[in-house]
C-alpha cells in the first residue's frame, strides 16, 4: 500500500510542542487545555483524512493509513492495534470497534517531564486525531477514547475506539460536550500567547537548522557565534574555565568588561580575583541577574569534562528565559560538537608534531633550517623565544608514568590549549610529559589554568609543572629539557617551578657536566651511599638538616625529633664516615653541593 504524502506541513520537535503544551495549560487551566488539544488533533485528523480520501483506496486501507502519522512524525515509536470492521456492499460501516496501545507517546512524556504524574490522562492529541480522521472517513461519529496513560502512572497509554452510540451516557454526554464547544473562547484568552507561542517555535526551527547546517559545512567557532548571534539576536560569550572571555559576538570585548564588576558581585570571587562560579550541570543552564545585565551560562563539555562556557547576555530588565535555556543547551552542544570534529581531525597533526617535536628532544636532524622551517608551517616559530615544560603526575606523591594515563593528559592538555588558540607541541617522552610553548606574556597564568583544568579533569591525580628558561635555538632544547626536569627536582611543594627561580646549583648543572657532578658526589658520599637503605636515608637527611641549618645543634634536634645525645652521636658517625670536618665551612658547602646535586638530579630523595 502507498502512503499518503500531505502537503504544507509544519514539522516541529516534540520538545517544542511540549513547551506549547505546557503554556497552554498554564494558562487556560487543565480542563480549556485538555478541550483544546483535543479538537486541535481532532481538526488535523479531518485534515489528513481530507488527503487520504482523495486517495484510490478502499474505507479499510484508508483507515490503515493514519497510524503512518503518528510514526513518521515521531509521535509514537509503535502502535498495537486490534480492530473489528464491518462493512456492507456500498463500503459503508455496519460496526467498528478497536482497542489498542501507543508505545512511547510523546505526549505522555512531555506531561511527565513538565507535570509529573498526572491525576488524569494525558495524551489528547492523539485521540483528537484519530477520532477526527476516522469521523471524516467513516461519515459517522467515531471517538478513540484514552483509558490508561503512562502519565497518570499506569504501565502503558491505551486507547477504545466506537461509535458515538456504543459508548456509555457519561462517555456520550463527555464527547458531545467537547464536539461543540467554542474552541475561539480559548482561543481569544490566549491568541497574544500562543502567537509568540508560534513565532518561538518558528524560532527553534530556524535555529536549529542554521547551527546544524553551520555544524556540517564546518564552520569556525567565530562563525558558530555569529549565527547564534544573528538568529536569535542576543549577544554570546564563549569563556574559558576562569570565566575569561575570547569570542564574542553581538558585544564587544570592551562592553563585555564593563559588565565584569556586576557579573562578579553575583558570582563571588577569591582573594586574587578570580571569580567563583558554582558547578552548573548542562541540563540546567544558570541564570546570573546583576544589576546591569542578565546572564544564561552553560557549560561546554567533550568527553564528560568541562571544557568551558557559552554565555547569553541579555539587558537589564528582569525576563523570564525558560525558552532560552533550550537555544543556549543547542549552543553548547554544538560548540561541543565543534571541538570533538577539530579534535579528530587534529589528532592526525597532533602525532605528527609529537613526532617532529621528539626528534628536536634528541636532536635527530640535520639541518636547523629545515626544523625551524617545518616548526613554523606547524604554527610554532621557532626563531622566536620558547620554553619546554615537563608535566608530572602524581598519585599518593608516587609519580604515575602508566602511558595510558599520560595519552589521557596529553589529549585533555591539547584540547583545552588548541580551545585558547595557544599552539603547542607536546609528546610523552621517557616516560614524562613534555611540552614545547612559545613565551607569552602571561605564562604562569597560562601554566596555572592547565593546572586547573587538568585537577578538575583527573580528580585523583596530582599535577605539577616545571619551565625552563627560554631559548631561542631549537639545539638548546635538550639542555631546557634538563632545565624542566632540575625545576621540579628542586622545589617539590609548589605545583608550578620555573628554572630561573631555582638556586644557583641548578644553574651551575646542564648535560653537559650532568654526568661527572654524579661521578663526583656519589664519590664524596660513597660512605653514606654504601649503607643499607635504613641507614643511608637516617644518616643522608641528618647530614643534609644539620648543613642546612649552618651546624645549629638546636634546630637540627627540633627539625629532626632527635634527642640531643642522640644527634651528637649521629654527627660524629657521619664525620668517622665523610672523614670530614662538619663545621668547616669549606667541607660544608662541597657536601651540601653534592647532597642538592643529586636530589636536583633525581638520584636520592631527602625529604
Amino acid at each position: 500500500m502507498t502512503l499518503p504524502t500531505f502537503d504544507k506541513e509544519l514539522y516541529t520537535t516534540s520538545n517544542s510542542f511540549g513547551l506549547l503544551r505546557k503554556e497552554l495549560i498554564e494558562h487556560l487551566g487543565y480542563d480549556h487545555a485538555k478541550t483544546f488539544l483535543l479538537r486541535y488533533g481532532w481538526n488535523l485528523g479531518v485534515a489528513h483524512a481530507k488527503e487520504v480520501d482523495r486517495m484510490q483506496l478502499g474505507l479499510r486501507e484508508k483507515l490503515d493509513s493514519a497510524s503512518s502519522y503518528h510514526l513518521n512524525t515521531g509521535q509514537i515509536t509503535d502502535l498495537v492495534t486490534e480492530r473489528v470492521l464491518h462493512l456492507d456492499d456500498h463500503d459503508n460501516i455496519k460496526e467498528i470497534y478497536a482497542k489498542g496501545v501507543w508505545i512511547n507517546s510523546y505526549e505522555s512524556s512531555e506531561h511527565l517531564q513538565h507535570f509529573g504524574v498526572s491525576e488524569q490522562v494525558a495524551c489528547h492529541t492523539l485521540a483528537g486525531y484519530a477520532s477526527g480522521f476516522t469521523s471524516y472517513l467513516t461519515k459517522k461519529e467515531i471517538y478513540i477514547i484514552e483509558v490508561t496513560c503512562r502519565a497518570r502512572g499506569d504501565a502503558e497509554c491505551a486507547f477504545e475506539m466506537k461509535a458515538l452510540e456504543d459508548w456509555d451516557k457519561e462517555t456520550q454526554s463527555y464527547v458531545i460536550k467537547m464536539n461543540h464547544s467554542r474552541m475561539i473562547d480559548e482561543l481569544n484568552t490566549t491568541y497574544e500567547q500562543l502567537y509568540q507561542e508560534k513565532r518561538l517555535t518558528e524560532l527553534v526551527s530556524i535555529f536549529h537548522n542554521n547551527l546544524t547546517k553551520g555544524l556540517t559545512q564546518g564552520m569556525k567557532l567565530e562563525q558558530l557565534l555569529e549565527t547564534i548571534y544573528e538568529t536569535l539576536d542576543t549577544p554570546v560569550v564563549l569563556q574559558d574555565l576562569n570565566l575569561k572571555p575570547y569570542l564574542t559576538a553581538g558585544i564587544t570585548l570592551e562592553d563585555l568588561d564593563g559588565l565584569y564588576e556586576d557579573f562578579a558581585k553575583q558570582v563571588g570571587q577569591t582573594r586574587s580575583g578570580k571569580l567563583l562560579l558554582k558547578p552548573i550541570e548542562p541540563e540546567h543552564p544558570l541564570q546570573i541577574d546583576g544589576q546591569k545585565h542578565t546572564r544564561l551560562v552553560c557549560p561546554i563539555t567533550v568527553h564528560h569534562q568541562v571544557i568551558g562556557y557559552i554565555s547569553f547576555i541579555y539587558p537589564t530588565q528582569t525576563k523570564q528565559l525558560e525558552f532560552e535555556r533550550d537555544f543556549i543547551q543547542r549552543a553548547a552542544t554544538v560548540c561541543s560538537l565543534h571541538y570533538l570534529n577539530e579534535k579528530s581531525s587534529l589528532e592526525a597533526i597532533e602525532n605528527m608534531k609529537a613526532y617532529f617535536f621528539e626528534q628536536l628532544l634528541q636532536k635527530q636532524y640535520t639541518s636547523k633550517s629545515s626544523m625551524n622551517y617545518r616548526s613554523y608551517l606547524m604554527e610554532i616559530d621557532l626563531s622566536q623565544e620558547f620554553f619546554i615544560g615537563n608535566v608530572k603526575i602524581l598519585k599518593n606523591n608516587m609519580q604515575i608514568k602508566e602511558q595510558q594515563i599520560l595519552s589521557k593528559v596529553i589529549q585533555t592538555f591539547t584540547i583545552y590549549l588548541e580551545m585558547h588558540k595557544i599552539p603547542i607541541f607536546i609528546t610523552s617522552f621517557q616516560d614524562e610529559i613534555i611540552f614545547l610553548m612559545q613565551k607569552q606574556p602571561n605564562t604562569m597564568e597560562i601554566a596555572e589554568s592547565i593546572i586547573k583544568h587538568l585537577q578538575r579533569s583527573f580528580k585523583i591525580y596530582d599535577f605539577r609543572i616545571g619551565i625552563s628558561r627560554t631559548i631561542q635555538d631549537i639545539e638548546d632544547i635538550p639542555e631546557a629539557h634538563q632545565q624542566s626536569i632540575i625545576a621540579l627536582n628542586i622545589d617539590k611543594k609548589q605545583s608550578i617551578v620555573l628554572f630561573e627561580n631555582t638556586s644557583i646549583i641548578s644553574s651551575i648543572i646542564n648535560s653537559h657536566n650532568k654526568a661527572s657532578i654524579v661521578q663526583l658526589a656519589k664519590h664524596e658520599l660513597k660512605a653514606i651511599l654504601e649503607l643499607k637503605e635504613a641507614k643511608k636515608v637516617e644518616f643522608l637527611k641528618t647530614l643534609y638538616i644539620f648543613l642546612k641549618n649552618n651546624g645549629n645543634l638546636q634546630q637540627t634536634m627540633f627539625d629532626l625529633s632527635l634527642s640531643m645525645s642522640g644527634l651528637v652521636y649521629r654527627i660524629q658517625k657521619l664525620e668517622d664516615l665523610l672523614n670530614k670536618n662538619l663545621r668547616n665551612s669549606k667541607d660544608s658547602f662541597e657536601l651540601m653541593f653534592c647532597i642538592e646535586a643529586l636530589e636536583i638530579l633525581g638520584e636520592v630523595e631527602i625529604e
